[in-house]
Parts: structure tokens; sequence; C-alpha cells
């Protein structure tokens, strides 16, 4: 049996999570902040949402937090359209595409980890 590079790409891709770190602005008066929340988790490849408060600007309308994301990239690399910089980038526009999100500004690099 031979192995295409894509194919073995992608199993090397199954073996690794990856790590997304931003400051979320959501506006609560649209929705609730367990509602966006709950829909950020559900999107493809997303595993588990860290949401940490960050110090609030009471002139501001909007909520800020730390969101921690890890990444699994399964859903993409089984469809041979795994590539971490574009996945990631996808993802992340998915996550500021959520009702309610304002924005969502990547703060560190991407790293990742094996599962």
């Amino acid at each position: 049996m031979s192995y295409k590079l894509v194919d073995l790409l992608s199993e090397i891709a199954f073996n690794k999570i990856f790590h997304i770190k931003g400051t979320l602005i959501i506006d609560p008066n649209k929705r609730n902040q367990k509602d966006i929340l709950s829909d950020i988790r559900a999107l493809p490849g997303i595993t588990i949402v860290r949401n940490i408060e960050m110090e609030q600007d009471p002139t501001s309308r909007y909520f800020r937090s730390t969101l921690e994301v890890k990444v699994d990239p399964y859903p993409y690399a089984k469809q041979n359209k795994f590539d971490s910089d574009s996945t990631m980038q996808t993802i992340m526009n998915n996550i500021k595409n959520v009702n309610g999100v304002i924005g969502f500004k990547q703060t560190a690099d991407i790293y990742s980890t094996e599962d």
C-alpha cells in the first residue's frame, strides 16, 4: 500500500493539537456570553475553549476576555483540507463570524502539541 504525501501529512496532523490564544470581544446586548461560547465550542475542530475574564473598560458596552482554544485538525485533515496556517485562519474567521462576536484578535503565536 502506498501513501500519498497528502495522506502522510494528514496522518501526522491527526496526532497534534493546535493552540490559539486571543482577545475575544462580544456584545452582551446581542447575545449572552454563555450562548456565544457554546457556539464557538461547536465550530469544527474546536475541542476546548477556555474563557478568562479581563479587566473591563467601564465606558465600553462590549465585554472583553482572553480566549484559549484547542483545535483538533481531524475534521479538516480527513477531507485533505488541512494546512496549519490556512486552517487556523479559517477557525479564527469562524470565531469572528459567531453571532454576538464583535472581534477576535490573536495575541500569541499558534503552537501545537502532541495529543
